[in-house]
């Protein structure tokens, strides 16, 4: 409930500012505050979409139960969507606030870095439809080797199929996607005369990473000879 009024107040204080200064405010300035606005429209979004699901599944049937929490399970995963695309949107508005307008209008990069702390609370508070899709997590043990193999524990086999199916969908999306900016940034280049040498080699270096850890992890691993 706090982070929902929190995520409320910071949306009806970025609306107020846009409506009293919209007149007079740069094109970036105006960008942000919609990005501020979005963000916190879709945390309040989030925030009261988790309490109705919460409150359902505390009045679920006797009848049909499987039913009932499957469609809840559907219908849960808005949450999570709504959270992500703020914090992503947050965090670019505060990187680009941070650069245009951090002695202007600091109050704004303020705003966008608020948002995105209230998302990453949000994506970590826990809610009754996680306990009911993951029954079996159980947070990953401090200082453990392998943390990221150790979440993947609150995965029956059937959910680890479907994820492992998405990331490789998603792998290859993003390097697909890589190199297509690489391509852009490369005509922009040259169309605009602005120089994105920096950019593209950062990138082709992201690039080389991926590709390198993802073969690399494909190698079978040494048997230990007893």
């Amino acid at each position: 409930m706090i982070l929902l009024t929190t995520a409320l107040i910071i949306t009806i204080y970025s609306l107020q500012q846009l409506w009293v200064s919209h007149s007079v405010i740069s094109t970036t300035e105006t960008l942000l505050f919609l990005c501020n606005i979005s963000s916190g429209l879709l945390l309040v979004f989030a925030a009261t979409y988790n309490i109705k699901i919460s409150r359902a599944l505390s009045h679920s049937p006797t009848d049909n139960e499987d039913t009932f929490f499957d469609f809840f399970e559907r219908k849960y995963y808005r949450i999570p969507n709504s959270i992500i695309t703020a914090l992503v949107i947050a965090f670019i508005s505060t990187v680009i606030g941070f650069i245009f307008l951090r002695e202007e209008h600091p109050q704004l990069v303020l705003t966008s870095f608020i948002i995105g702390i209230v998302s990453l609370l949000l994506s970590m508070s826990d809610s009754k439809m996680t306990s009911i899709i993951f029954p079996n997590y159980s947070p990953p043990v401090p200082n453990t080797k392998e943390p990221v193999l150790d979440s993947l524990n609150i995965y029956d086999d059937g959910q680890k199929y479907v994820l492992l199916k998405s990331l490789y969908k998603l792998y290859f999306l993003i390097i697909f996607l890589l190199v297509l900016l690489i391509f852009g940034l490369m005509y922009y280049s040259v169309l605009s005369g602005n120089n994105q040498t920096v950019s593209i080699i950062g990138i082709g270096v992201i690039l080389l990473i991926s590709l390198t850890i993802f073969t690399s992890s494909l190698k079978p691993q040494k048997t230990i000879k007893k």
